[in-house]
């Protein structure tokens, strides 16, 4: 977490509220939760972000201010993971829980917003008691009608505004002059509500007597009143939307030609109007109060959540097709913009009969699209897909369905999950596009549980369905896990080509996701075939792209690969911060190389030799490298090896020859000839005549026959 908070940008003036923010302000120093409660409309959400905003420009929490709005959450055991999403958390475990928050926010020093909390108390309740018991720096500002009722809670009542603040904000919002008088008594009649006084300013005075003894649902009615036929249809159609969303959207919702209604509700202070960070394109939201006054008036609301979910499935499925070119950054901030919407889409979708298939091909496609695996979200994706295997019984969507929840479950290196899942796709019809899903799985678990070179030719197949059926991001995956099969599994001259080629494809496709890929996979390829020395430049770049772009994922498999070349290249300390520091990223990605048999071998053997070079220093250093926070890890990873680092390491095998060349020198002794070698090891035979030619070279023998008597001695006295 590197972001110091997510407070919206200040739209509007605040006005007066200056006893409130102290009060608040003055309760924060001193107590770790303060709950503001106060009556709809009374602004406590304004006096809470305000009061954060003074927090953070004072630095006053070293990790900042952050917010997180549960009106919109519905879902109480969705608590969890959204608060760790806004705080940008990485939350891939398959099971919700406070678990991977604790662990976070531990050691953090922050203030967390809750804003909205009354419809979802216990659950809020429980939150907040074991946030504050086990993250001593955490300091809790929450916002509700009703207390939260937790041990230590202060509570911070939130008044209407006093009346000169009332006029005073009257003024401001108000679109021409008014009579001081008349806005007096407009802001005595509405008791200085503060949501209350923007709505009738913004439309102007009213008379008095249709405001008389105004409580805020009063005030929503005179507001619906004045409001046109389709302005006011606007308002209840817009309040399905659970968080802020654009003018397609709206338009998608609420049908064509709705700009000038939109843009008159914002006049009147019904719709807010903001900037999108990504597009720079206008987004809209509703206050919540305002939303919940407008879907009490929706007297059918299956018509437009269904438009509503069938938007943000061509949202998604638009991304899953496009998100691999140049404008892969703008898709996944799109992505973020949206996932309340998305969220809220699909699980609508899951729960409605004729629409499950449309919600579950959206589930999918999160994950074609690379979002959720990107954000560190796997967990949420989880959910949902586990939602979809409840209402999909027929194939072939749920031979798709489990196999792509079962190639899931291995990008994790849960095979225990994954199996069980792909067993049951594999007795089920199939398409060939349900195919694709399904031979991929068939071919990772060929790969990461095998370690069997039977893959190679599956994922070639593979890649060939995507290029009939899929779109150019799914089939340059299935081309990446291919070279990184053929590197592991085959030969130096394959491996050469494959991760060539892929770096090429890399460089010119102007996706600096697969860039950072490409990198990665020529370091695997210098790792594992030809100078380890090659290999810590190529991932400390690969590594840089991927942090750039905020790519959770592929960054676990960059460290893991500067952990295995430092011990290769025999800097042990370093090698051993990083293996520690590897094990922590594990646990908090939910990525297990364990799970990945090729991965662990190579791991398990830098462990190895990383814990002979050091001995009793092996623990203390590990422990270090454990210990530190995700950024840090990261930091470290990125600094170059120093010379002084570096230590000689004693060859492993007989004169200082690789693993492939002591190989080969063995099928020499063996009686093999240049071609019959080239056969056995996937080869050309010019290129097994060209190993012995070095090999010998590099020996000093002048012949095959004395190669042969070399390796028989040398062999003995292994």
């Amino acid at each position: 977490m590197t972001v110091r908070g997510n407070l919206p940008a200040q739209i509007t003036t605040f006005i007066g509220r200056q006893a409130v923010l102290a009060d608040t302000e003055a309760l924060l120093g001193k107590a770790r939760l303060v709950t503001l409660v106060g009556a709809s409309g009374a602004g406590k959400t304004r006096v809470a972000v305000e009061t954060g905003r003074v927090l953070a420009q004072a630095e006053a929490f070293r990790h900042g201010v952050w917010r997180v709005r549960l009106a919109e959450l519905k879902d109480p055991a969705l608590l969890a993971r959204t608060v760790a999403t806004e705080l940008r958390i990485v939350d891939n475990s398959p099971a919700a829980g406070l678990g991977r928050l604790v662990e976070s926010l531990h050691d953090k020093h922050l203030l967390l917003l809750l804003d909205n909390c009354e419809h979802l108390l216990e659950a809020v309740r429980h939150l907040v008691h074991h946030l504050l018991r086990d993250c001593e720096g955490l300091t809790i500002l929450t916002t509700s009608r009703e207390p939260i009722g937790v041990y230590g809670e202060h509570l911070l009542r939130v008044p209407p505004l006093s009346e000169d603040e009332a006029v005073l904000l009257f003024l401001d919002r108000a679109p021409a002059e008014v009579d001081l008088a008349e806005a007096e008594a407009v802001c005595r009649a509405v008791d200085g509500l503060p949501l209350a006084i923007e709505l009738v300013a913004a439309a102007g005075i009213a008379p008095i007597g249709e405001l008389e003894s105004a409580t805020l649902e009063r005030v929503f009615e005179w507001a619906a009143r004045h409001c046109t036929d389709e302005e006011r249809r606007l308002w209840t159609l817009l309040s399905v939307f659970p968080a802020d969303f654009d003018h397609a959207a709206a338009e998608a919702v609420a049908g064509a030609d709705v700009l000038e209604s939109l843009s008159a509700l914002v006049r009147r202070s019904i719709v807010v109007a903001t900037t999108s960070v990504v597009t720079g394109a206008t987004r809209y939201r509703l206050l919540d109060t305002v939303s919940r006054f407008g879907a009490g008036l929706l007297t059918d609301a299956d018509e437009p959540l269904r438009r509503h979910a069938l938007h943000y499935s061509e949202f998604v499925d638009e991304a899953a097709r496009s998100w691999f070119g140049p404008d892969e950054g703008q898709w996944m901030g799109r992505l973020w913009e949206e996932w309340p919407n998305v969220r809220a889409a699909i699980g609508h979708a899951l729960r409605t009969p004729g629409l499950a298939a449309i919600g579950t091909t959206a589930a999918m496609n999160l994950q074609r699209a690379r979002f959720t695996l990107f954000a560190g979200m796997l967990g949420q994706a989880w959910d949902l897909l586990a939602a979809a295997r409840e209402v999909i019984t027929e194939a072939p969507l749920r031979t798709s369905l489990l196999a792509h929840s079962a190639y899931l479950a291995q990008a994790r290196g849960d095979m225990a999950v994954a199996v069980p899942l792909m067993n049951e796709a594999r007795a089920l019809p199939r398409l060939p596009i349900t195919n694709v899903h399904l031979v991929l799985a068939e071919a990772t678990h060929l790969f990461f549980v095998d370690g069997s070179p039977d893959c190679v030719p599956l994922y070639a197949h593979v890649v060939e369905l995507c290029r009939q059926y899929a779109s150019p991001g799914d089939t340059y995956v299935t081309e990446l896990l291919h070279a990184m099969a053929v590197c592991f599994l085959l030969d130096a001259e394959a491996a050469d080509k494959a991760t060539t080629g892929l770096a090429r494809q890399a460089e010119s496709n102007g996706v600096n996701w697969s860039h950072a890929w490409g990198l990665w996979h020529r370091g695997l390829y210098e790792l594992l075939h030809g100078d380890p020395a090659q290999v810590h430049p190529l991932a400390v770049q690969a590594l840089r792209v991927q942090l750039t772009l905020g790519d959770t994922w592929g960054a676990t498999f960059s460290l893991w690969l500067l952990a295995c070349t430092c011990a290769d290249l025999g800097a042990f300390d370093r090698a051993a911060r990083l293996l520690g520091a590897l094990r922590s990223q594990e646990r908090i990605s939910r990525i297990s190389f364990g799970g990945m048999s090729p991965f662990h071998k190579l791991l398990e053997r830098a462990d190895r030799t990383v814990r002979r070079a050091l001995g009793d220093d092996y623990q203390v250093i590990t422990t270090l490298g454990a210990d530190l926070r995700p950024e840090q890890a990261m930091a470290f990873a990125l600094e170059p090896v120093p010379d002084s680092e570096r230590r000689p390491v004693k060859p492993t095998l007989p004169g200082g020859l690789t693993r492939q060349e002591f190989t080969i020198a063995g099928l020499v002794a063996e009686g093999l000839t240049s071609k019959q070698i080239g056969a056995r090891l996937f080869i050309s035979p010019h290129t097994a005549d060209r190993h012995v030619v070095n090999i010998r070279v590099k020996l000093g023998l002048p012949s095959r026959t004395a190669l042969a008597a070399w390796h028989r001695t040398a062999a003995g006295d292994r």
